[in-house]
Protein backbone atom coordinates (compact mmCIF):
# COMPACT_ATOMS: atom_id res chain seq x y z
CA UNK A 1 0.00 0.00 0.00
CA UNK A 2 0.98 3.00 -0.88
CA UNK A 3 2.16 5.42 2.12
CA UNK A 4 0.00 8.79 2.26
CA UNK A 5 0.39 11.06 4.61
CA UNK A 6 -2.86 10.14 6.66
CA UNK A 7 -1.70 5.80 6.16
CA UNK A 8 2.03 7.28 7.25
CA UNK A 9 0.64 9.03 10.36
CA UNK A 10 -1.50 6.01 11.16
CA UNK A 11 1.69 3.89 11.46
CA UNK A 12 3.63 6.50 13.50
CA UNK A 13 1.08 6.96 15.93
CA UNK A 14 0.74 2.71 16.33
CA UNK A 15 4.12 2.62 17.25
CA UNK A 16 4.31 5.57 19.19
CA UNK A 17 1.68 4.44 21.40
CA UNK A 18 1.58 0.78 21.25
CA UNK A 19 5.44 0.14 20.89
CA UNK A 20 4.07 -2.33 17.90
CA UNK A 21 4.03 -2.60 14.50
CA UNK A 22 0.81 -3.85 12.56
CA UNK A 23 -0.83 -4.68 9.65
CA UNK A 24 -3.00 -2.11 7.32
CA UNK A 25 -5.37 -3.59 5.04
CA UNK A 26 -7.47 -1.21 2.63
CA UNK A 27 -10.80 -3.00 2.23
CA UNK A 28 -13.75 -0.79 0.50
CA UNK A 29 -16.81 -2.69 1.08
CA UNK A 30 -16.13 -2.51 4.86
CA UNK A 31 -18.46 -0.14 6.63
CA UNK A 32 -15.75 1.20 8.87
CA UNK A 33 -12.99 -0.24 10.77
CA UNK A 34 -11.99 -3.85 12.12
CA UNK A 35 -9.62 -4.30 14.69
CA UNK A 36 -8.12 -7.87 14.95
CA UNK A 37 -5.23 -10.18 15.88
CA UNK A 38 -3.45 -12.88 13.40
CA UNK A 39 -1.44 -15.12 14.96
CA UNK A 40 -0.17 -13.07 17.47
CA UNK A 41 0.14 -9.81 15.45
CA UNK A 42 -2.37 -6.48 15.10
CA UNK A 43 -4.44 -6.19 11.83
CA UNK A 44 -6.34 -3.42 11.03
CA UNK A 45 -8.47 -3.61 8.11
CA UNK A 46 -10.69 -0.33 6.98
CA UNK A 47 -12.47 1.02 3.62
CA UNK A 48 -10.20 4.10 3.74
CA UNK A 49 -6.93 5.23 5.41
CA UNK A 50 -9.28 8.06 8.01
CA UNK A 51 -10.89 4.63 9.23
CA UNK A 52 -7.56 3.16 9.50
CA UNK A 53 -6.19 6.22 11.78
CA UNK A 54 -9.24 5.57 13.26
CA UNK A 55 -8.53 1.95 14.32
CA UNK A 56 -5.42 2.92 15.82
CA UNK A 57 -6.81 5.47 18.18
CA UNK A 58 -9.51 3.00 19.14
CA UNK A 59 -7.29 0.26 19.66
CA UNK A 60 -5.01 2.44 21.67
CA UNK A 61 -7.92 3.46 24.13
CA UNK A 62 -9.43 0.14 24.42
CA UNK A 63 -6.13 -2.11 25.01
CA UNK A 64 -3.13 -0.24 25.66
CA UNK A 65 -4.01 2.40 28.69
CA UNK A 66 -4.60 5.17 26.91
CA UNK A 67 -7.65 7.93 27.84
CA UNK A 68 -8.42 10.98 24.78
CA UNK A 69 -10.44 12.73 26.85
CA UNK A 70 -9.47 16.82 25.91
CA UNK A 71 -7.37 18.59 23.43
CA UNK A 72 -3.65 18.26 24.50
CA UNK A 73 -3.82 15.38 26.94
CA UNK A 74 -3.12 11.77 26.21
CA UNK A 75 -4.02 9.93 29.54
CA UNK A 76 -1.92 6.60 29.96
CA UNK A 77 -2.93 4.56 32.97
CA UNK A 78 -0.62 1.01 33.04
CA UNK A 79 -3.14 -1.01 34.69
CA UNK A 80 -5.77 -0.44 32.07
CA UNK A 81 -3.45 -2.85 29.40
CA UNK A 82 -5.59 -5.07 28.30
CA UNK A 83 -4.50 -8.84 27.51
CA UNK A 84 -5.92 -9.71 23.92
CA UNK A 85 -5.83 -12.91 22.17
CA UNK A 86 -3.62 -14.07 20.15
CA UNK A 87 -6.35 -14.63 16.85
CA UNK A 88 -9.91 -13.13 16.66
CA UNK A 89 -11.27 -9.85 15.68
CA UNK A 90 -11.38 -7.85 18.58
CA UNK A 91 -13.71 -4.15 17.27
CA UNK A 92 -15.79 -5.78 14.54
CA UNK A 93 -16.47 -3.17 11.80
CA UNK A 94 -20.16 -1.42 11.62
CA UNK A 95 -21.89 0.85 10.13
CA UNK A 96 -21.46 4.26 11.46
CA UNK A 97 -25.35 5.99 12.76
CA UNK A 98 -24.06 9.98 11.30
CA UNK A 99 -21.49 10.52 8.39
CA UNK A 100 -20.74 13.64 9.68
CA UNK A 101 -19.90 14.54 13.33
CA UNK A 102 -17.83 17.45 14.66
CA UNK A 103 -17.47 20.70 16.11
CA UNK A 104 -18.65 23.96 15.01
CA UNK A 105 -15.95 26.58 15.92
CA UNK A 106 -17.34 30.66 16.70
CA UNK A 107 -13.73 32.09 17.57
CA UNK A 108 -10.50 32.68 15.68
CA UNK A 109 -7.98 30.08 15.14
CA UNK A 110 -5.06 29.40 17.34
CA UNK A 111 -1.47 27.91 16.55
CA UNK A 112 -1.08 26.61 19.54
CA UNK A 113 -4.62 25.24 20.44
CA UNK A 114 -5.61 24.34 17.53
CA UNK A 115 -3.28 21.41 16.46
CA UNK A 116 -4.28 20.02 19.96
CA UNK A 117 -8.06 20.16 18.74
CA UNK A 118 -7.50 18.07 15.77
CA UNK A 119 -5.83 15.76 17.56
CA UNK A 120 -8.63 15.29 19.60
CA UNK A 121 -10.87 15.16 17.25
CA UNK A 122 -9.07 12.33 15.21
CA UNK A 123 -8.46 10.56 18.32
CA UNK A 124 -12.23 10.61 18.86
CA UNK A 125 -13.15 10.30 15.37
CA UNK A 126 -14.69 13.31 14.92
CA UNK A 127 -14.39 14.68 11.02
CA UNK A 128 -15.91 18.23 10.40
CA UNK A 129 -15.64 21.77 11.72
CA UNK A 130 -17.96 24.39 10.85
CA UNK A 131 -16.07 27.71 10.84
CA UNK A 132 -16.60 31.49 9.85
CA UNK A 133 -15.36 32.69 7.04
CA UNK A 134 -13.39 35.16 8.44
CA UNK A 135 -11.87 32.93 10.63
CA UNK A 136 -10.97 30.89 8.12
CA UNK A 137 -8.88 33.31 6.35
CA UNK A 138 -6.51 33.33 9.07
CA UNK A 139 -5.57 29.65 9.12
CA UNK A 140 -2.28 28.88 7.40
CA UNK A 141 -1.87 26.42 4.96
CA UNK A 142 0.10 24.22 7.52
CA UNK A 143 -2.86 23.84 9.92
CA UNK A 144 -5.03 23.18 6.61
CA UNK A 145 -3.09 20.24 5.59
CA UNK A 146 -2.91 18.98 9.72
CA UNK A 147 -6.70 18.76 9.68
CA UNK A 148 -6.39 17.04 6.72
CA UNK A 149 -4.33 14.17 7.04
CA UNK A 150 -6.52 13.58 10.18
CA UNK A 151 -9.79 13.37 8.10
CA UNK A 152 -11.37 16.80 9.09
CA UNK A 153 -13.60 18.41 6.15
CA UNK A 154 -13.47 21.53 7.57
CA UNK A 155 -16.81 23.83 6.04
CA UNK A 156 -16.00 27.72 6.16
CA UNK A 157 -19.43 29.92 6.27
CA UNK A 158 -21.82 30.33 9.23
CA UNK A 159 -23.44 33.30 9.43
CA UNK A 160 -22.01 35.36 6.67
CA UNK A 161 -23.81 37.78 4.61
CA UNK A 162 -22.14 40.74 6.19
CA UNK A 163 -18.75 39.25 4.97
CA UNK A 164 -19.63 38.16 1.15
CA UNK A 165 -21.18 42.00 1.20
CA UNK A 166 -20.38 43.90 3.39
CA UNK A 167 -21.77 47.61 4.01
CA UNK A 168 -18.56 49.38 3.44
CA UNK A 169 -18.41 48.04 0.00
CA UNK A 170 -21.72 48.07 -1.43
CA UNK A 171 -23.84 50.83 0.60
CA UNK A 172 -23.32 53.70 -2.02
CA UNK A 173 -22.74 51.48 -4.99
CA UNK A 174 -25.94 49.09 -4.92
CA UNK A 175 -28.57 50.34 -1.27
CA UNK A 176 -30.84 47.99 -3.47
CA UNK A 177 -29.10 44.97 -1.78
CA UNK A 178 -29.56 45.49 1.55
CA UNK A 179 -32.61 44.90 3.86
CA UNK A 180 -35.00 47.34 4.02
CA UNK A 181 -37.80 47.92 7.27
CA UNK A 182 -41.24 48.53 7.30
CA UNK A 183 -42.76 51.47 8.62
CA UNK A 184 -44.12 49.28 11.61
CA UNK A 185 -40.85 47.61 11.62
CA UNK A 186 -39.60 46.87 15.71
CA UNK A 187 -36.35 45.59 14.52
CA UNK A 188 -34.48 48.98 14.78
CA UNK A 189 -31.66 49.85 12.65
CA UNK A 190 -28.07 48.97 13.96
CA UNK A 191 -25.54 52.12 15.59
CA UNK A 192 -23.82 53.60 12.86
CA UNK A 193 -25.23 51.55 9.87
CA UNK A 194 -26.28 53.68 7.09
CA UNK A 195 -29.32 51.17 6.16
CA UNK A 196 -31.42 49.57 8.63
CA UNK A 197 -30.06 46.16 8.85
CA UNK A 198 -26.99 44.33 7.78
CA UNK A 199 -29.25 41.61 6.87
CA UNK A 200 -29.93 41.75 2.74
CA UNK A 201 -32.95 41.77 0.39
CA UNK A 202 -32.98 37.85 -0.72
CA UNK A 203 -35.28 38.33 -3.26
CA UNK A 204 -32.81 40.76 -5.31
CA UNK A 205 -31.78 39.35 -8.22
CA UNK A 206 -28.50 41.26 -8.70
CA UNK A 207 -28.00 39.86 -4.99
CA UNK A 208 -28.10 36.47 -6.08
CA UNK A 209 -26.40 36.72 -8.54
CA UNK A 210 -23.32 38.89 -6.56
CA UNK A 211 -23.49 36.56 -3.99
CA UNK A 212 -23.06 33.63 -6.27
CA UNK A 213 -19.62 35.63 -7.93
CA UNK A 214 -18.23 36.11 -4.46
CA UNK A 215 -19.27 32.69 -3.51
CA UNK A 216 -17.20 31.62 -6.59
CA UNK A 217 -13.89 34.25 -5.84
CA UNK A 218 -13.87 32.24 -2.99
CA UNK A 219 -13.20 29.12 -3.58
CA UNK A 220 -10.63 29.75 -6.45
CA UNK A 221 -8.84 31.53 -3.56
CA UNK A 222 -9.12 28.56 -1.51
CA UNK A 223 -9.33 25.63 -3.56
CA UNK A 224 -8.85 23.19 -1.37
CA UNK A 225 -12.56 24.09 0.22
CA UNK A 226 -15.08 21.20 -0.86
CA UNK A 227 -17.87 22.72 1.29
CA UNK A 228 -18.90 26.13 1.88
CA UNK A 229 -21.69 28.25 4.07
CA UNK A 230 -24.51 30.46 2.82
CA UNK A 231 -26.63 32.32 5.71
CA UNK A 232 -28.12 35.20 7.11
CA UNK A 233 -26.49 37.47 9.95
CA UNK A 234 -27.57 36.23 12.81
CA UNK A 235 -30.89 37.46 14.53
CA UNK A 236 -33.57 38.85 12.60
CA UNK A 237 -34.01 41.87 10.90
CA UNK A 238 -35.38 40.40 7.38
CA UNK A 239 -35.91 42.70 4.48
CA UNK A 240 -39.57 43.93 4.87
CA UNK A 241 -39.56 45.26 1.06
CA UNK A 242 -42.89 44.72 -1.00
CA UNK A 243 -41.32 42.00 -3.00
CA UNK A 244 -39.64 40.32 0.01
CA UNK A 245 -42.81 40.68 1.90
CA UNK A 246 -44.71 38.50 -0.26
CA UNK A 247 -42.81 35.64 0.24
CA UNK A 248 -42.91 35.60 4.14
CA UNK A 249 -45.90 33.50 6.41
CA UNK A 250 -47.47 35.02 8.92
CA UNK A 251 -47.62 33.50 12.52
CA UNK A 252 -50.97 31.59 12.32
CA UNK A 253 -50.36 29.81 15.03
CA UNK A 254 -48.83 26.15 13.42
CA UNK A 255 -45.67 25.98 15.11
CA UNK A 256 -44.19 27.03 18.63
CA UNK A 257 -40.55 27.85 18.07
CA UNK A 258 -38.86 29.03 21.01
CA UNK A 259 -36.58 31.15 19.64
CA UNK A 260 -39.21 33.31 17.37
CA UNK A 261 -41.60 35.68 19.26
CA UNK A 262 -45.10 35.29 18.26
CA UNK A 263 -45.97 37.66 15.36
CA UNK A 264 -42.84 37.42 13.54
CA UNK A 265 -43.05 35.95 10.42
CA UNK A 266 -41.27 33.06 8.96
CA UNK A 267 -38.86 33.84 6.53
CA UNK A 268 -37.72 30.24 4.66
CA UNK A 269 -39.71 30.74 1.43
CA UNK A 270 -37.72 33.67 0.57
CA UNK A 271 -34.70 32.24 2.15
CA UNK A 272 -34.96 28.43 0.28
CA UNK A 273 -35.63 30.62 -2.55
CA UNK A 274 -32.98 32.02 -2.67
CA UNK A 275 -30.21 29.53 -1.58
CA UNK A 276 -31.90 27.41 -4.52
CA UNK A 277 -31.22 30.32 -7.19
CA UNK A 278 -27.64 30.83 -6.05
CA UNK A 279 -26.67 26.87 -5.44
CA UNK A 280 -27.78 26.49 -9.15
CA UNK A 281 -25.43 29.81 -10.32
CA UNK A 282 -22.82 28.12 -7.66
CA UNK A 283 -22.98 24.56 -9.71
CA UNK A 284 -23.17 25.90 -13.23
CA UNK A 285 -18.94 26.73 -12.53
CA UNK A 286 -18.57 24.39 -9.18
CA UNK A 287 -20.72 21.55 -9.29
CA UNK A 288 -18.07 19.81 -7.38
CA UNK A 289 -18.87 22.43 -4.03
CA UNK A 290 -21.35 21.61 -1.57
CA UNK A 291 -23.14 24.47 -0.92
CA UNK A 292 -24.56 24.59 3.28
CA UNK A 293 -27.26 26.77 4.86
CA UNK A 294 -29.06 26.85 7.87
CA UNK A 295 -32.58 26.01 9.19
CA UNK A 296 -32.48 28.30 12.79
CA UNK A 297 -35.15 30.75 14.51
CA UNK A 298 -37.10 31.97 11.60
CA UNK A 299 -36.56 29.83 9.06
CA UNK A 300 -36.07 26.56 10.08
CA UNK A 301 -38.64 25.05 7.97
CA UNK A 302 -38.46 24.00 4.40
CA UNK A 303 -40.14 26.05 2.56
CA UNK A 304 -43.35 24.26 0.12
CA UNK A 305 -42.06 22.15 -2.47
CA UNK A 306 -38.33 22.82 -1.37
CA UNK A 307 -35.79 19.89 -2.17
CA UNK A 308 -32.13 19.38 -1.08
CA UNK A 309 -30.86 18.37 -4.57
CA UNK A 310 -27.12 17.23 -4.70
CA UNK A 311 -24.86 19.74 -3.78
CA UNK A 312 -27.43 21.42 -1.19
CA UNK A 313 -27.19 20.66 2.62
CA UNK A 314 -28.98 22.11 5.37
CA UNK A 315 -28.02 22.40 8.85
CA UNK A 316 -31.36 22.51 11.27
CA UNK A 317 -30.15 23.82 14.68
CA UNK A 318 -31.86 22.74 17.95
CA UNK A 319 -31.81 26.40 19.02
CA UNK A 320 -33.35 27.05 22.37
CA UNK A 321 -34.53 23.68 22.86
CA UNK A 322 -35.72 21.68 25.89
CA UNK A 323 -32.81 19.56 27.42
CA UNK A 324 -35.58 17.20 29.84
CA UNK A 325 -37.32 16.09 26.88
CA UNK A 326 -36.20 13.55 23.75
CA UNK A 327 -36.43 16.03 20.49
CA UNK A 328 -38.60 13.93 19.32
CA UNK A 329 -41.08 14.11 22.54
CA UNK A 330 -44.45 14.52 20.82
CA UNK A 331 -45.76 15.30 24.71
CA UNK A 332 -42.82 18.51 24.93
CA UNK A 333 -44.70 21.52 23.63
CA UNK A 334 -41.33 22.60 23.36
CA UNK A 335 -38.94 20.18 21.24
CA UNK A 336 -42.26 19.00 19.01
CA UNK A 337 -42.22 22.43 17.07
CA UNK A 338 -38.32 21.70 16.07
CA UNK A 339 -39.38 17.78 15.51
CA UNK A 340 -41.71 18.52 12.71
CA UNK A 341 -39.14 20.69 10.89
CA UNK A 342 -36.73 17.57 11.07
CA UNK A 343 -38.98 15.38 10.16
CA UNK A 344 -39.81 17.75 7.26
CA UNK A 345 -36.25 18.45 6.40
CA UNK A 346 -35.75 14.50 5.74
CA UNK A 347 -38.75 14.04 3.44
CA UNK A 348 -36.98 16.93 1.55
CA UNK A 349 -33.95 15.26 1.36
CA UNK A 350 -33.52 14.50 -2.83
CA UNK A 351 -29.35 13.75 -2.94
CA UNK A 352 -28.46 16.30 -1.08
CA UNK A 353 -27.46 16.30 2.80
CA UNK A 354 -29.41 16.90 5.96
CA UNK A 355 -27.19 17.75 9.33
CA UNK A 356 -28.29 18.75 12.63
CA UNK A 357 -26.39 22.17 14.36
CA UNK A 358 -26.97 20.84 18.09
CA UNK A 359 -25.61 22.85 21.59
CA UNK A 360 -24.51 19.92 23.50
CA UNK A 361 -21.94 22.78 25.80
CA UNK A 362 -25.26 25.32 25.51
CA UNK A 363 -24.60 28.58 23.95
CA UNK A 364 -21.91 31.37 25.45
CA UNK A 365 -25.62 32.47 27.05
CA UNK A 366 -25.75 29.17 28.96
CA UNK A 367 -22.84 30.00 31.30
CA UNK A 368 -21.45 26.72 32.35
CA UNK A 369 -24.90 25.57 33.85
CA UNK A 370 -25.35 21.21 34.08
CA UNK A 371 -26.14 20.30 30.53
CA UNK A 372 -26.16 16.64 31.63
CA UNK A 373 -28.81 14.60 28.93
CA UNK A 374 -26.04 11.47 28.16
CA UNK A 375 -28.75 9.07 27.77
CA UNK A 376 -30.95 11.17 25.55
CA UNK A 377 -28.30 12.37 23.23
CA UNK A 378 -27.79 8.28 22.20
CA UNK A 379 -31.56 8.00 21.83
CA UNK A 380 -31.61 11.10 19.83
CA UNK A 381 -28.98 9.80 17.37
CA UNK A 382 -31.04 6.28 16.83
CA UNK A 383 -33.51 8.85 16.05
CA UNK A 384 -31.37 10.37 13.52
CA UNK A 385 -30.04 7.61 12.12
CA UNK A 386 -33.82 6.62 11.29
CA UNK A 387 -34.71 9.98 9.34
CA UNK A 388 -31.49 9.62 7.47
CA UNK A 389 -29.99 12.29 9.43
CA UNK A 390 -26.01 12.80 7.58
CA UNK A 391 -24.65 14.82 10.36
CA UNK A 392 -24.68 16.27 13.74
CA UNK A 393 -22.57 19.32 14.90
CA UNK A 394 -22.11 20.99 18.05
CA UNK A 395 -20.80 24.38 19.47
CA UNK A 396 -17.79 24.37 21.48
CA UNK A 397 -15.41 26.40 23.79
CA UNK A 398 -11.91 25.20 24.98
CA UNK A 399 -12.55 27.28 27.97
CA UNK A 400 -15.07 25.32 29.67
CA UNK A 401 -14.51 21.74 28.34
CA UNK A 402 -14.52 20.07 32.06
CA UNK A 403 -17.94 20.87 32.31
CA UNK A 404 -18.88 20.07 28.75
CA UNK A 405 -16.22 17.63 27.47
CA UNK A 406 -18.14 14.81 28.37
CA UNK A 407 -20.99 15.69 25.91
CA UNK A 408 -18.41 15.86 23.10
CA UNK A 409 -17.04 12.51 24.09
CA UNK A 410 -20.27 11.17 24.21
CA UNK A 411 -21.38 12.78 21.25
CA UNK A 412 -18.36 11.49 19.13
CA UNK A 413 -19.59 7.80 20.72
CA UNK A 414 -23.26 7.70 19.41
CA UNK A 415 -22.00 9.44 15.76
CA UNK A 416 -20.31 5.95 16.08
CA UNK A 417 -22.79 3.65 16.77
CA UNK A 418 -21.59 3.06 20.34
CA UNK A 419 -23.15 1.43 23.05
CA UNK A 420 -24.54 3.37 25.96
CA UNK A 421 -23.92 1.29 28.63
CA UNK A 422 -20.95 0.16 27.38
CA UNK A 423 -20.09 3.80 26.88
CA UNK A 424 -20.84 5.08 30.01
CA UNK A 425 -18.90 2.22 31.92
CA UNK A 426 -15.79 3.17 29.51
CA UNK A 427 -16.38 6.41 30.79
CA UNK A 428 -16.28 6.19 34.35
CA UNK A 429 -13.68 3.51 34.76
CA UNK A 430 -11.00 5.56 32.54
CA UNK A 431 -11.78 8.48 33.88
CA UNK A 432 -11.75 8.16 37.53
CA UNK A 433 -9.81 4.64 37.77
CA UNK A 434 -10.73 3.30 41.58
CA UNK A 435 -13.00 5.92 41.96
CA UNK A 436 -15.65 5.09 39.16
CA UNK A 437 -18.32 4.96 41.68
CA UNK A 438 -17.55 8.00 43.32
CA UNK A 439 -18.16 10.01 40.50
CA UNK A 440 -21.20 8.03 39.01
CA UNK A 441 -23.01 9.01 42.44
CA UNK A 442 -21.79 12.29 41.64
CA UNK A 443 -22.70 13.09 38.45
CA UNK A 444 -26.18 11.15 39.14
CA UNK A 445 -27.00 13.87 41.97
CA UNK A 446 -26.13 16.31 39.72
CA UNK A 447 -28.48 14.75 37.33
CA UNK A 448 -31.22 14.54 39.51
CA UNK A 449 -31.01 18.12 40.06
CA UNK A 450 -31.83 18.86 36.69
CA UNK A 451 -34.85 16.55 37.27
CA UNK A 452 -36.22 17.97 39.76
CA UNK A 453 -38.52 20.29 38.26
CA UNK A 454 -41.35 18.73 35.78
CA UNK A 455 -41.60 21.71 33.26
CA UNK A 456 -39.32 21.59 30.12
CA UNK A 457 -35.88 23.48 30.75
CA UNK A 458 -33.72 25.80 28.22
CA UNK A 459 -30.83 25.95 30.35
CA UNK A 460 -30.22 29.23 30.78
CA UNK A 461 -28.96 30.32 34.37
CA UNK A 462 -32.53 31.94 35.04
CA UNK A 463 -34.35 28.45 34.01
CA UNK A 464 -32.26 26.62 36.38
CA UNK A 465 -31.86 28.78 39.19
CA UNK A 466 -35.15 30.18 39.61
CA UNK A 467 -36.51 26.80 39.90
CA UNK A 468 -33.80 25.00 42.15
CA UNK A 469 -32.63 26.01 45.82
CA UNK A 470 -29.24 26.64 46.74
CA UNK A 471 -29.12 23.61 48.99
CA UNK A 472 -29.99 21.30 46.08
CA UNK A 473 -25.80 22.96 45.24
CA UNK A 474 -24.77 23.16 48.31
CA UNK A 475 -25.22 19.58 49.07
CA UNK A 476 -22.84 18.72 45.80
CA UNK A 477 -20.15 20.36 46.93
CA UNK A 478 -18.12 17.29 49.55
CA UNK A 479 -18.40 14.94 46.49
CA UNK A 480 -16.93 17.31 44.07
CA UNK A 481 -14.31 18.56 46.99
CA UNK A 482 -13.68 14.33 47.54
CA UNK A 483 -13.02 13.55 43.76
CA UNK A 484 -10.96 16.78 43.05
CA UNK A 485 -9.00 16.08 46.24
CA UNK A 486 -8.35 12.44 45.03
CA UNK A 487 -7.82 12.69 41.54
CA UNK A 488 -5.52 16.36 41.53
CA UNK A 489 -3.40 15.66 38.20
CA UNK A 490 -6.66 14.97 36.37
CA UNK A 491 -8.04 18.07 35.36
CA UNK A 492 -11.77 17.17 34.54
CA UNK A 493 -12.10 15.84 38.74
CA UNK A 494 -10.24 18.79 39.75
CA UNK A 495 -12.40 21.10 38.28
CA UNK A 496 -15.83 19.66 39.19
CA UNK A 497 -15.14 21.43 43.04
CA UNK A 498 -14.79 24.96 41.31
CA UNK A 499 -17.69 24.27 39.06
CA UNK A 500 -20.08 23.33 42.03
CA UNK A 501 -18.41 26.45 43.98
CA UNK A 502 -19.11 28.54 41.02
CA UNK A 503 -22.41 27.08 40.56
CA UNK A 504 -23.20 28.11 43.67
CA UNK A 505 -21.92 31.62 43.82
CA UNK A 506 -24.04 32.23 40.74
CA UNK A 507 -27.17 30.87 42.54
CA UNK A 508 -26.58 32.86 45.43
CA UNK A 509 -26.08 35.99 43.32
CA UNK A 510 -29.13 35.57 41.10
CA UNK A 511 -31.26 35.25 44.12
CA UNK A 512 -30.24 38.64 45.78
CA UNK A 513 -30.34 39.88 41.70
CA UNK A 514 -33.99 38.95 42.19
CA UNK A 515 -34.97 40.27 45.23
CA UNK A 516 -33.30 43.70 44.11
CA UNK A 517 -30.54 43.19 46.81
CA UNK A 518 -27.34 42.65 44.85
CA UNK A 519 -24.56 44.82 45.29
CA UNK A 520 -21.86 45.70 42.27
CA UNK A 521 -19.25 44.55 45.28
CA UNK A 522 -20.61 41.22 45.15
CA UNK A 523 -20.73 41.31 41.79
CA UNK A 524 -17.32 42.39 41.24
CA UNK A 525 -15.75 39.75 44.12
CA UNK A 526 -17.30 37.04 41.81
CA UNK A 527 -15.65 37.80 38.77
CA UNK A 528 -12.30 38.27 40.65
CA UNK A 529 -13.25 34.67 41.88
CA UNK A 530 -13.55 33.73 38.28
CA UNK A 531 -10.44 35.56 36.74
CA UNK A 532 -8.25 33.67 39.37
CA UNK A 533 -9.38 30.36 38.58
CA UNK A 534 -9.01 30.76 35.28
CA UNK A 535 -6.78 28.53 34.48
CA UNK A 536 -9.36 25.84 35.12
CA UNK A 537 -11.95 24.78 31.98
CA UNK A 538 -15.14 25.40 33.98
CA UNK A 539 -16.03 29.22 32.81
CA UNK A 540 -15.47 30.23 28.90
CA UNK A 541 -14.07 33.65 28.17
CA UNK A 542 -17.51 34.53 26.48
CA UNK A 543 -19.13 34.11 29.80
CA UNK A 544 -17.29 36.85 31.11
CA UNK A 545 -18.99 39.61 28.90
CA UNK A 546 -22.46 37.93 29.77
CA UNK A 547 -21.06 38.80 33.26
CA UNK A 548 -19.54 42.07 32.81
CA UNK A 549 -23.12 43.22 31.28
CA UNK A 550 -24.55 41.94 34.40
CA UNK A 551 -22.29 44.31 36.88
CA UNK A 552 -23.14 47.48 34.22
CA UNK A 553 -27.06 46.80 34.95
CA UNK A 554 -26.37 46.52 39.09
CA UNK A 555 -24.39 50.14 38.65
CA UNK A 556 -27.19 51.64 36.78
CA UNK A 557 -29.57 50.07 39.28
CA UNK A 558 -31.32 48.79 36.33
CA UNK A 559 -32.66 44.57 36.47
CA UNK A 560 -30.17 42.43 34.67
CA UNK A 561 -31.04 42.85 31.03
CA UNK A 562 -30.75 39.46 30.31
CA UNK A 563 -32.50 37.58 33.97
CA UNK A 564 -36.42 37.60 32.58
CA UNK A 565 -37.58 37.34 35.76
CA UNK A 566 -40.96 36.05 34.32
CA UNK A 567 -39.47 33.42 32.08
CA UNK A 568 -40.90 30.41 33.20
CA UNK A 569 -44.52 32.11 33.79
CA UNK A 570 -43.74 33.76 30.18
CA UNK A 571 -43.01 30.03 28.87
CA UNK A 572 -45.92 28.36 30.44
CA UNK A 573 -48.28 30.77 29.00
CA UNK A 574 -46.86 30.83 25.53
CA UNK A 575 -46.78 26.77 25.56
CA UNK A 576 -50.56 27.23 26.74
CA UNK A 577 -51.21 29.23 23.78
CA UNK A 578 -49.94 26.99 21.73
CA UNK A 579 -51.40 24.19 22.80
CA UNK A 580 -53.22 22.75 19.37
CA UNK A 581 -50.10 23.34 17.23
CA UNK A 582 -51.12 21.58 13.88
CA UNK A 583 -48.24 20.99 11.73
CA UNK A 584 -47.92 21.81 7.79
Amino acid sequence: MKHSATLTLAKTEFKRLCGKDAQFVLEPALPSFEISRVDGEWLFRAPNEVELLYAVYDCAERFSGYDFFEPGTEDFDPTEVKCVPDNGVLVPARPVTVRHCGFIQEFPFDETDTPKLFDFMAKNKLNYLLVWMKYYDELPEYLKEYASVRGITIESGHHNFEYLIPQEKYGKSHPEYFAIRGKDSDIKALPGVTHASRQLCTTEPGLRKEIAQQLLAYCKKNPELTRIGLNPNDGFGWCECPRCSKYYLPDDNRKFRSSTKPGYFYAENAYDEFIKAVAEELHKHKPEIALNFFAYVNYASPAKNFKLTPGIAVQHANYWRCVKHDIFDADCPTNRGFFNDITAWSKAKAGGEFMIYEYYMGINFYMSVPLLFWKRMFDEFDCYKNLAVDGVLTQFQMGHWSVYGSNYRFMAAAARGEDFESTMRRFYERRFGKHASDAEKFFNSLAAVMESFDDCHIPTPASLFSRITLSQLEVLLPAARKLARKLPALRPAADLEIWISYLIRFKKLYDKEISRTITAAEMKQFLSWIKRNKSRRVVAAPALRYLGMWLEDIQNNHPCRFFDVDWPAEFQRRRKEFKNISTR
